[in-house]
């Protein structure tokens, strides 16, 4: 028997797209810069104590430097020191404009989690949803 497992998950009900968006603001705001990974550089970031938390750019290495005057931030990844939860929104139109990181199936005006180095996806990380509970209570 052959299980097809998803390579993402609809978390919208738990971290919706307004959420995702104020927290991008707050991280713009009052987020710093710093490099997490080898694919581009100078991320928008916020350090919550136990975990930081990255924006990255709607169309990947195009905005190396993640300028924001150059494009948008559609993509977020979570770190702690173990751990990386990737989350990704579709807004709309973004299906059409095949920005980065939007995989078949997904839909617009929601949010994803489609995970890193393809952990199972058949559920939510339970830590997963505790710093989502606690973005959404930083960026009130």
């Amino acid at each position: 028997m052959n299980l097809i497992r998803p390579n993402f998950l609809k978390i919208t009900n738990q971290f919706s797209a307004q959420d995702f968006e104020k927290l991008k603001i707050f991280i713009l705001k009052k987020g710093n810069r710093k490099t997490f990974r080898n694919f581009d550089n100078n991320n928008p970031y916020y350090d919550f104590g136990t975990f930081e938390a990255y924006l990255g750019a709607d169309v990947g290495q195009q905005n190396i430097y993640n300028d924001e005057k150059l494009s948008d931030f559609n993509e977020m990844t979570l770190r702690d020191e173990n751990l990386y939860y990737k989350i990704v929104i579709v807004r709309k139109g973004d299906i059409q404009s095949s920005k980065k990181g939007i995989l078949d199936g997904m839909t617009e005006n929601e949010v994803f989690y489609t995970g890193v180095y393809q952990e199972d996806l058949s559920h939510i990380p339970a830590l997963l949803l505790e710093y989502l509970e606690r973005l959404k209570t930083e960026i009130q």
